[in-house]
């Protein structure tokens, strides 16, 4: 699905738009900024007046059952309130926003005035890893006063194009600030075309996705990623209770492991491989149990997948020394390596062992690719191992439950995005 000039368009008629689009920007770049309150308003507007039935509807199609497609749509309408978005306008970029500062540098003797400003264009290119969020990233360019491109993922269900259809219905002034076109990730000559006319590109997605477009990126091109990141649950044996551990499996069911802030697999603080399995055997049934109230229906080619990805598992045990613990619906893979890798999914974690006082050693190397850890621990670990966790490159420590859940305002991968969609200009 394709939108623009606030209507949906067919791909013969992307074209012409696309002929056409360095001038759009141009017109619209000449008038004045944005006014973030018209997008607060309409946001507001939208999620008081949405129509639940059709987004649960095409989230069933995605495989997601009422329940959790009903709790998307909650959390979507407190990050959508206005008093959210104003909330986030102020820490991300602070009470004066848009607002010139004039002041005399030391040193000097003439004024300086200072202004943050949106950077004009930015074109993303989303990942289909998360239902919606391709919307969410064009309403994060808009409250920063951008004109925003969005390029759709592969699979998205429909949900980001209707939701912003919405928004211009709304608020037809923001027309002239939304453009969605479909175009697929291969077709080079349609994404370069979009890409001349952007001050930046903020690409979601793996390393594959992000070399990709840095390849086609003019070197005047501010490239913006927020990369797939691994993420992970730590415990220590005062963490294993069957609370924590509840919470935990929560997590790796309700959101398939398909996210960045998913639990891949588990690091129990211990050298021993026998606590590994002892853990294992514990944790195995709370998962199976959970698991069969699970949210999200896999499909036949999906479950035959994982079925022989554990298999295989299996098959390799000799090899690995590992030790595959299965259930019904789900697993646990006891490896005796301390890497840090995505997980077979849909209920299937790894579990290795990684002593707190080797923790930062073994997982700095892959500083750049870690975001949350899930800390399953006693109230008096608690400090030293989130310095630790922090100190190995992970941005965001929270209990096992949480591990995919926000907060209104919580940055991405250890960044405010509003501040990365603004520059700071002035006049001396």
């Amino acid at each position: 699905m394709n939108l623009a000039d606030g209507q949906i368009i067919d791909t013969k008629s992307c074209d012409a738009i696309l002929e056409s689009l360095g001038e759009r920007m141009m017109s619209t770049l000449n008038k004045n900024r944005l006014d973030p309150e018209i997008v607060i308003s309409a946001c507001s507007r939208l999620v008081r007046d949405l129509d639940e039935s059709f987004y649960l509807e095409t989230m069933a199609g995605l495989g997601i059952n009422q329940d959790l497609g009903q709790s998307y749509l909650d959390e979507a309408r407190l990050m959508f309130d206005g008093d959210s978005l104003r909330a986030r306008m102020k820490v991300e970029l602070g009470e004066n926003y848009g607002q010139s500062i004039t002041y005399t540098p030391p040193g000097k003797t003439y004024p300086v005035t200072e202004r943050t400003v949106p950077l004009g264009v930015l074109l993303h290119v989303a990942a289909g890893n998360a239902d919606g969020l391709p919307a969410f990233s064009v309403l994060e360019g808009l409250l920063a006063g951008n004109i925003n491109i969005l390029k759709l993922p592969a699979v998205e269900g429909g949900i980001s194009v209707r939701l912003l259809f919405e928004l211009i219905k709304i608020e037809p002034l923001l027309t002239e600030y939304i453009y969605v076109f479909d175009y697929s990730s291969r077709d080079i000559e349609h994404i370069a075309r979009l890409m001349s006319v952007a001050d930046a590109v903020v690409v979601w997605g793996g390393i594959e996705a992000v070399s990709a477009i840095r390849k086609m990126a003019d070197p005047s091109t501010r490239l913006i990623e927020w990369g797939h990141k691994v993420s992970f649950a730590y415990v220590t044996e005062q963490g294993i209770t069957d609370e924590a551990l509840t919470g935990l499996a929560h997590n790796i069911v309700t959101t398939g492991q398909l996210l960045c802030s998913s639990c891949q697999g588990i690091y129990v603080d211990t050298d021993d491989m026998e606590v590994v399995h002892n853990f294992c055997r514990k944790f195995l049934p709370i998962l199976e149990t959970v698991m069969q109230t699970a949210s999200r229906e896999m499909g036949i080619g999906i479950r035959t997948l994982v079925a022989l990805q554990i298999y295989t598992e299996e098959l390799e045990t000799v090899y690995h020394n590992s030790k595959v613990f299965k259930a019904g619906n789900c697993s646990l893979i006891a490896y005796p390596d301390r890497d840090l890798k995505p997980a077979v999914q849909f209920g299937n974690a790894w579990v290795k062992a990684l002593p707190r006082a080797d923790l930062l050693h073994e997982l700095r190397p892959y500083k750049n690719y870690l975001q949350t850890a899930g800390l399953l621990c006693g109230d008096t670990e608690r400090e030293e191992l989130t310095q630790l966790l922090w100190r190995s490159g992970i941005v965001r420590v929270c209990p096992g439950e949480r591990m995919s859940s926000t907060y209104c305002g919580a940055p991405h991968d250890g960044d405010y995005p509003l501040r990365r969609y603004t520059k700071t200009v002035c006049v001396e």
